[in-house]
């Protein structure tokens, strides 16, 4: 067996790191090897700055801040022959918001996948719920080593209980000095000594206990607290020493400066659990409960230590049936009155000390390694099952339209919202106005919604197309929330997409008689389309009349308008084609898809070959430039993509990400599942995470959609635009799911397109195994 381990390593001075090496070497002591790299490779999270001297185990080092590397990793996991790899996870450890840059590896990961979580949240935030439940589904087994954590992530994070393996923190086998010999090397055979270790920062909670000193002191003035551990490094380079320099001045000026020593090590594991052996008490101070795991707490449980702590989440659940004592948070008169009770009383800390080393036994690292192959084992069981079965796994979000409803009031549907909350400020548009009778009516065409809901909306949206439409028949655009327009004619592309969702729900009205006013308001606007310009409006102008066509196919006059239309965006893509250049313009920018997706649509009532011919190249040709290595890139809208200048990268909008969604849709329906189902997924796995910074674009707390990717990140606001475009994606692609698995006389049904549709059904992206099919199968046979 080949196992590849990614976390932090030392000598790197952190918790995870030295769990990373513990765990190596705990696999390696029931295993005939006699190194680490006989059997495993480490893979290092390495700062840039770092230059950390490894062992030769490590043979790769990925720089969390980029995302090629942890590609690269991928690559040398996949193809370097491992077996499995063993994942250590921690938000801080990984780039990107939440960690998020670790799924650029994962989503490219091909072998079976362990995760051990050494944190887990009660109330995460929305990119800590995302991140840790894609990881989770990513693998094969999650290792969590308390009860708690096991059951947060059921009920927090929905993950399969099957998946999870409980397996606790382990501990190291240390042989030490008998006590009163330590204590004298130490130089604490004087002294009453309480004890605390790890690496420094103000999430430990050390100043409780020094607050606890003078009243221990005034009782047991011999007493001596000592605290061992180096500054975190984040800390210290963030703020220097300035936590430790303010516990030795509270201490001094407590008065118990001289009962405080301050010893700034990375100390050993044989120096720490000399330190446990030789202490009197151990005290973890942390000052809230959030803390799943505390390596720290578990040593000090191996070792034999009476404990003293807080109730966080790992210290209620080791220090059950008498292995240590609790007291309240933040509470420095319960913790001196716990430590001068046990201090009184020689038998009570000698019984706290023998329950923690008899269960400490258990805990011993090769006991633990053990454990974690039995775990590799039903891991690599399920990973093989299941591509045996090429079981596929995955759906689409629930259907939610919790934000449509925040957005909009009874005039329209605001086109802004900072965060989530509607942005009174920017007011309405007619364009988000136009999108949002669409998505109305694609979800009444779909059967999908509370129809008494649907028609209220269509009315609201109708209404205000109706009183943004000027007498001759163009349209105004912005209305402040005031309700006073802003501008005497909006723009073309407004009036395009107004005229796009007009004549969808023409064709297919949420209620009938809505169709009279929808009809009114497209007869008076159509004229204007022969003077149009902007290929985008030509396209939304094609778009309408295909939908005013299947309302009433035997219009002659909407018929030879949509032919000259189509004549004119052929022209342009003649016009600006060059080698390799296979577009309607010079350059590539914003809602491209709409342009071969418009001569699509127009197919359905002009059978011309050379509106066919551009469609299917120019779709080519768009997803050749804008899906890379299996990602969708949209083209970034700070500036055009120009033809032989560099490419944008953001900022990436939710916009152009539909019109690509209901162009590959559209193209499977005249061309066949192949080539464009696969990239249909690609481009609306855009929204869930698959995407230039792997995070979630939809947001299911809210029901909203982040208006973007920027270069620094997300931006968070939620607005009309992003959530439409997200919900005609979303709604486009139910729709597709119900049309494809339908059986049809028209459409093949080769081998491969089979094959397509039972992907697309499943919902796969990148496909991976079941969590827990070892076991689940076992259970079921059993």
């Amino acid at each position: 067996m080949k196992i590849a381990f990614l976390g932090n390593y030392p000598p790197k001075a952190c918790g995870i790191g030295t769990f990373t090496n513990s765990l190596a070497r705990a696999i390696l002591s029931n295993l005939r090897a006699g190194e680490i790299k006989e059997y495993a490779e480490i893979f290092a999270m390495e700062e840039p700055g770092d230059d950390h001297d490894y062992p030769e185990e490590v043979t790769t080092r990925i720089n969390p801040q980029d995302p090629k590397s942890y590609r690269q990793a991928a690559d040398h996991l996949n193809e370097g022959g491992f077996d499995l790899l063993v994942l250590q996870h921690e938000y801080g450890i990984f780039g990107g918001d939440d960690g998020v840059y670790i799924m650029h590896l994962l989503d490219r990961l091909r072998i079976p996948l362990i995760v051990t979580f050494h944190t887990v949240l009660k109330e995460p935030s929305f990119g800590q719920r995302d991140v840790l439940s894609r990881i989770a589904r990513r693998a094969q087994a999650v290792v969590v080593m308390t009860k708690l954590a096991e059951d947060i992530l059921t009920s927090v994070f929905s993950v399969d209980p099957q998946s999870i393996y409980v397996v606790e923190h382990g501990v190291p086998v240390i042989e030490s000095e008998p006590r009163e010999v330590l204590r004298e090397r130490l130089g604490w055979s004087d002294h009453r000594v309480l004890f605390t270790f790890g690496l420094l920062g103000r999430g430990k909670g050390i100043e409780t206990s020094i607050r606890a000193l003078p009243e221990i002191v005034k009782q047991f003035p011999n007493t001596l607290y000592v605290v061992l551990g180096k500054t975190h490094p984040h800390v210290l380079r963030a703020n220097g020493e300035e936590y430790r320099e303010y516990l030795q001045d509270l201490a001094t000026e407590l008065g118990v400066g001289d009962n405080l020593r301050m010893i700034s090590k990375f100390a050993s594991e044989q120096e720490l659990f000399d330190c446990l052996r030789a202490a009197d008490i151990y005290v973890v101070p942390y000052p809230n409960e959030a803390q799943i795991t505390s390596g720290t707490l578990a040593y000090a449980v191996g070792a034999g230590a009476a404990i003293v702590s807080t109730p966080f989440w790992h210290a209620a659940e080791l220090l059950q049936e008498g292995r240590g004592r609790l007291f309240p948070f933040h509470d420095s008169q319960a913790l001196s009155e716990t430590v001068t009770e046990l201090f009184r009383d020689d038998r009570k800390l000698t019984d706290l000390r023998t329950r923690a080393a008899a269960y400490g036994r258990e805990l011993l690292w090769p006991r633990i390694g053990k454990q974690y192959l039995r775990v590799f084992g039903e891991a690599k069981v399920a990973y093989d099952q299941h591509s045996a079965s090429a079981t596929t796994v995955g759906s689409l979000p629930p259907l939610k339209l919790d934000h449509l409803h925040r957005l909009t009031d009874d005039c329209g549907i605001l086109q802004h919202a900072k965060y989530a909350i509607p942005n009174r400020f920017e007011g309405y548009c007619l364009d988000d106005n136009g999108r949002a009778l669409l998505l109305i009516g694609m979800l009444a065409k779909a059967g999908v919604g509370n129809k008494q809901t649907l028609h209220r909306l269509a009315d609201t949206y109708i209404s205000y197309i109706y009183h943004a439409q000027n007498l001759d028949g163009t349209f105004r655009n912005f209305m402040s929330y005031d309700r006073r327009f802003l501008e005497q004619q909006g723009s073309e592309d407004s009036y395009g997409r107004a005229l796009w969702g007009v004549s969808f729900c023409l064709a297919h009205p949420p209620r009938p008689d809505q169709r009279a006013i929808l009809e009114e308001i497209f007869i008076r606007a159509v004229g204007h389309l022969d003077n149009m310009t902007s290929p985008r409006t030509v396209a939304y102008g094609i778009l309408a009349l295909s939908y005013y066509l299947d309302f009433k196919p035997s219009s002659e006059d909407m018929l030879n308008l949509l032919d000259r239309l189509c004549n004119r965006l052929v022209n342009h893509y003649h016009d600006s084609r060059e080698q390799g250049w296979n577009w309607f313009e010079k350059y590539l920018t914003y809602s491209n898809g709409i342009l071969p997706l418009a001569l699509f649509r127009a197919m359905n009532h002009l059978s011309k070959e050379s509106i066919r011919s551009v469609a299917i190249e120019s779709t080519n040709f768009l997803a050749e430039q804008t899906i890379i290595d299996g990602v969708l890139c949209p083209i970034g809208c700070t500036n055009p993509y120009v033809i032989r200048e560099n490419r944008p990268r953001y900022d990436q909008q939710p916009i152009d990400v539909m019109c690509k969604v209901l162009l590959f849709s559209e193209a499977c329906r005249h061309q066949g599942l192949q080539p464009h189902c696969g990239n249909l997924a690609t481009a609306f796995a855009w929204f869930t995470g698959q995407n230039d910074m792997k995070v979630s674009i939809y947001n299911p707390e809210t029901g909203g959609c982040f208006d973007g990717l920027m270069e620094g990140g997300v931006n968070h606001n939620q607005g009309a635009e992003s959530l439409l475009a997200y919900l005609i994606s979303r709604v486009e692609m139910e729709n597709f799911t119900v049309e494809w698995s339908q059986p049809s006389s028209e459409k093949t049904t080769s081998t491969s397109e089979i094959a397509l549709k039972k992907l697309l059904n499943g919902f796969a992206l990148p496909e991976v195994p079941v969590a827990g099919l070892a076991r689940a199968t076992e259970e079921s046979a059993g």
